[in-house]
């Protein structure tokens, strides 16, 4: 099959994104796929360089066409020219990302024109936060976004609550699939290298988090748990894996409370990331909200539990008192029990993070869920 992939953003290095794992799992399988992405890079890399120059490369047996960005549409780069590029080529499949967005509407008239399949796979479920991009994303349900749904074959909502939220932004439930973002359970394993030990020398125990640094992840509760932790395990250690605007604010508030063994150790490459999983006790992902949640999927995958709030993504992911421990949103009170209990016993967290990892194997596998893919692709 020839396929096309289009999406506002793209950055593969440092974030093993949905669209990459189906066009690098589709082109493993055999098919010929493109994806298309503006040349801007997304606010959350707090890049210097606010755009990558305009070119066709090759990302792990795929091609990837960097198209020129214009004006964001609410939260998401249009690209004029993408039309043009679906137009003057062949495609057997159009499969889209977030309905809102322009490049999503561009993709389902040329499906339409060309009379090829056409699939739209939804990530998000919350509202801007902005009043005005806010008003742009609800309008969407009313022109250009009800459009997009309305000629999807099929929609994929990567969990749950992104299902919910679809019915009332005006999809078809006949036409929702739940498929998550898949992992690879070969790379993100228990049998890897220690490399916060043997890089970093930070030994056990540790609790580890991975994202941006950001509001809406929650981290001062996660920085307020831990100091009570520390109160009777002074031998833990806080590792912070990641950039955003709140670190400075971090910083001083891990000073404020008199912590000692905190690490930041800034954006790591996905490639080593595995090596840092392993090397962790518990994640611990205490966001306000959080529509999916790749790392927890990526810690389940080298066996270690996690502690995650009752939102968005981690509903599914994260089983209580099976895989690791739901916690309330902006508490730190449940976060420093469970914590405090699973740093204290081996067998709990051997026993949570073993249970992670076949339920990984079993919902989240990539491969698994490239073969449901593609079946769709087929159909």
């Amino acid at each position: 099959m020839r396929i096309a992939v289009t999406t506002g953003h793209f950055e593969p290095n440092y974030y093993r994104s949905n669209e990459y794992l189906i066009c690098e799992g589709m082109a493993k399988l055999g098919h010929k796929v493109t994806l298309f992405a503006s040349n801007k890079h997304p606010k959350w890399q707090n890049s210097q360089n606010t755009k990558t120059v305009l070119e066709t490369t090759k990302c792990d047996g795929f091609l990837v066409r960097r198209l020129f960005s214009g004006p964001e549409v609410g939260i998401m780069p249009s690209m004029p020219s993408l039309l043009f590029h679906l137009l003057r080529e062949r495609f057997d499949v159009i499969h889209s990302h977030e309905f809102f967005a322009l490049s999503s509407f561009q993709s389902a008239i040329v499906a339409e024109g060309k009379k090829c399949r056409f699939i739209v796979t939804q990530h998000n479920d919350q509202l801007p936060t902005s009043s005005v991009n806010r008003l742009l994303y609800l309008s969407s349900k009313y022109n250009f976004g009800k459009y997009t749904l309305s000629r999807a074959k099929k929609i994929i909502a990567l969990t749950t609550d992104i299902k919910l939220h679809l019915i009332r932004m005006g999809a078809d439930e006949n036409k929702i699939e739940v498929m998550p973002t898949g992992v690879d359970t070969r790379i993100f394993s228990p049998q890897k290298r220690n490399f916060l030990e043997a890089k970093w020398g930070i030994t056990h125990p540790v609790v580890l988090f991975v994202g941006r640094l950001v509001k809406d992840k929650g981290i001062e509760y996660l920085f307020q748990a831990f100091s009570e932790v520390v109160h009777e395990m002074r031998e833990a250690k806080l590792v912070i894996v990641g950039r955003g605007p709140q670190e400075n604010y971090l910083r001083i508030l891990g000073r404020r409370l008199g912590l000692r063994n905190v690490f930041f150790l800034g954006a790591l490459e996905n490639k080593i990331m595995p090596n840092v999983y392993v090397g962790c006790d518990v994640l611990v992902l205490p966001s306000i909200f959080e529509p999916f949640g790749n790392v927890v999927i990526e810690a389940m995958a080298a066996s270690k539990p996690v502690i995650g709030s009752y939102v968005g993504g981690m509903k599914d992911s994260v089983v209580h008192a099976v895989t690791g421990f739901h916690v309330r949103p902006r508490t730190s009170e449940q976060l420093s029990r469970y914590l405090t209990e699973l740093l204290r016993d081996s067998t709990l967290r051997k026993k949570l993070g073993e249970n992670a990892r076949r339920r990984v194997l079993k919902e989240y596998d990539h491969d698994l869920l490239l073969k449901r893919m593609e079946s769709i692709y087929l159909e």
